[in-house]
């Protein structure tokens, strides 16, 4: 079935059938659909209800605006500005944008547009913020996690239309889709997007006299260089994909970038950053951070490719009593040969994600001696793991709170994985690259209880002995680039698994997939999707 608002789309569906036009909604039925989202079963007030029908005739009848009217109405009512104008950043990102929760997150942060409630993290407040937005249908749902959060959403061109409008007209932001000849010299434009496919080397000339503290720029297309960036004293967020830097300005709080020439990013220069809380830049490889970098109180995010990051000061340098430790800090990644000392970890007590990898050199300098300190980062969530020795296993010990485990590479044996299944609130399993390697796998009862999502990938495994017993919780079950492996039938027996995808993989994966589905159907458990793709 296809639904649309465009009349000619019957021509492309070779469909003989006869359309079903759907008629407008009458004025009962308009106002029902508008009280029920706009005040659900407690009705809309008396006093309210002249210009609530007002609002809800200029709908003509038509039920998407007057469910996007009804949320904007029942949003509109919420005392706090600082939610309205949360809701409104959205129109910043590009049409038809999957907009990923992490980045908006980190950005509404930086822009301090979230009301600290106590004893939560701003992070926090902020996703109970995006799913009060899903419920009114302000945003939709675009792609979960691998545990079922939300990953990515998009926003209704209407609704994106009326954002962009309307933030234009408080000047809270401007979104620029034809170059930079649209602003005048003293336009007040704190805030600038830029969706044009155009070079942007006249960017600092055309900006010189305004005074901005956001540029987010969209252009993929387009190399840009922002020798001048440093002229922007109040400059607070800058977020590009394609661009190098040779200088920062000093309020920065949230810097994101695809550097042009990587070996360009002045990382010398970071210590002058105090406020700074995000730094991600993604292709950046093998920076060395300044031992500065344990300065910077208010650090929340820092992800690199491959970072080096200094030991700490002593402290018979600092003082006992004077260490300072970066609260704020959650995510640090990824970090090669890191160093698990008591001296770095008690500097990062509430890390929540974590990535780390390990070489040769690590190997030689006895580096693995320290990782069973990462038992002390009581709050990390997700870890992920990248290293060359089959003895780094025997070393570490993991903190409980994890939740996501990530491996890649490091040819562990598959008895090592009752260490990792005894964990008791593991929730994903990754294991890519020939982290494990032996032809059998046969895990124990009572291991990952809790495991929801198991990922294999380019695993040289053949014998999988396993049944509903060995992993109780599991939901999906992903298999990628796999060549000799058989998925246990026993599988398709646990109660809670919901699919079983399979990428790029031979034909005995396959075909113990579609048999796992095939029995699971037959016995009634339509609930099973299997999903096979290949490449």
């Amino acid at each position: 079935m296809v639904t649309t608002r465009l009349e000619n789309v019957k021509g492309y569906t070779n469909s003989c059938s006869t359309p079903h036009h759907m008629r407008f909604l009458n004025e009962s039925e308009s106002w029902n659909l508008f009280c029920e989202n706009v005040f659900g079963k407690d009705g809309c007030p008396t006093e309210l209800k002249q210009i609530g029908k007002k609002i809800v005739q200029n709908c003509q009848g038509l039920p998407l605006a007057i469910v996007v009217i009804a949320a904007l109405q029942g949003f509109s009512q919420r005392p706090q500005r600082h939610n309205i104008r949360c809701f409104l950043y959205i129109g910043i990102f590009p049409e038809d944008s999957n907009i990923r929760v992490s980045k908006l997150v980190k950005l509404w942060v930086a822009e301090r547009l979230l009301k600290p409630v106590r004893s939560k993290s701003l992070e926090d407040v902020a996703q109970e913020y995006l799913l009060e937005l899903v419920d009114r249908n302000l945003i939709l749902v675009h792609k979960k996690s691998s545990i079922g959060k939300i990953k990515t959403y998009r926003i209704h061109d209407l609704l994106r239309d009326f954002c962009v409008r309307e933030a234009q007209r408080e000047k809270f932001f401007h979104v620029n889709n034809m170059g930079l000849c649209g602003i005048s010299e003293g336009t007040k434009v704190h805030r600038l997007s830029i969706h044009s496919h155009r070079k942007l080397n006249d960017i600092d000339n055309c900006l010189q006299n305004i005074r901005l503290q956001s540029v987010l720029n969209f252009d993929e297309e387009h190399y840009h260089q922002s020798e001048k960036l440093i002229n922007y004293r109040l400059l607070s967020v800058f977020d590009t994909n394609n661009t190098s830097i040779n200088e920062f300005p000093v309020n920065l709080r949230y810097f994101a970038c695809k550097f042009h020439f990587a070996r360009s990013f002045p990382a010398s220069l970071l210590h002058l950053l105090r406020n700074l809380q995000t730094l991600m830049c993604s292709d950046v490889v093998d920076i060395n951070l300044p031992p500065e970098i344990w300065e910077m109180r208010q650090l929340r995010h820092v992800k690199f490719w491959e970072m080096v990051l200094p030991d700490p000061p002593s402290a018979e340098t600092e003082g006992k009593n004077s260490i300072i430790v970066l609260d704020n800090l959650q995510t640090l990644c990824k970090v090669v040969n890191f160093r698990c000392t008591e001296e770095v970890l008690q500097r990062i007590p509430n890390l929540k994600k974590l990535g780390i990898s390990f070489d040769s050199r690590a190997v030689l300098d006895g580096g693995y001696c320290c990782l069973n300190n990462l038992a002390r980062l009581l709050k990390l969530g997700s870890l992920g793991l990248f290293w060359q020795s089959p003895s780094f296993l025997k070393n570490i010990t993991f903190p409980i709170s994890l939740k996501k485990l990530s491996f890649l590479s490091g040819h562990l044996t598959w008895e090592d994985m009752t260490i990792i299944g005894s964990l008791p609130n593991l929730q994903v399993l990754k294991l890519q690259w020939s982290s494990f390697v032996g032809l059998e796998w046969e895990p124990k009862e009572g291991e990952f209880l809790q495991l929801k999502y198991l990922q294999l990938r380019k695993i040289d495994l053949e014998n999988w002995i396993a049944n509903s017993i060995h992993f109780p919780s599991l939901e999906r079950l992903v298999i990628e680039y796999c060549k000799s492996l058989e998925i246990p039938s026993g599988i398709g027996e646990i109660p809670t698994l919901e699919s079983i995808e399979v990428y790029g993989c031979s034909d005995s994966v396959v075909t113990s997939a579609k048999q796992i589905e095939e029995e699971q159907h037959s016995s009634g458990n339509d609930y099973l999707q299997v999903r096979i793709v290949n490449f």
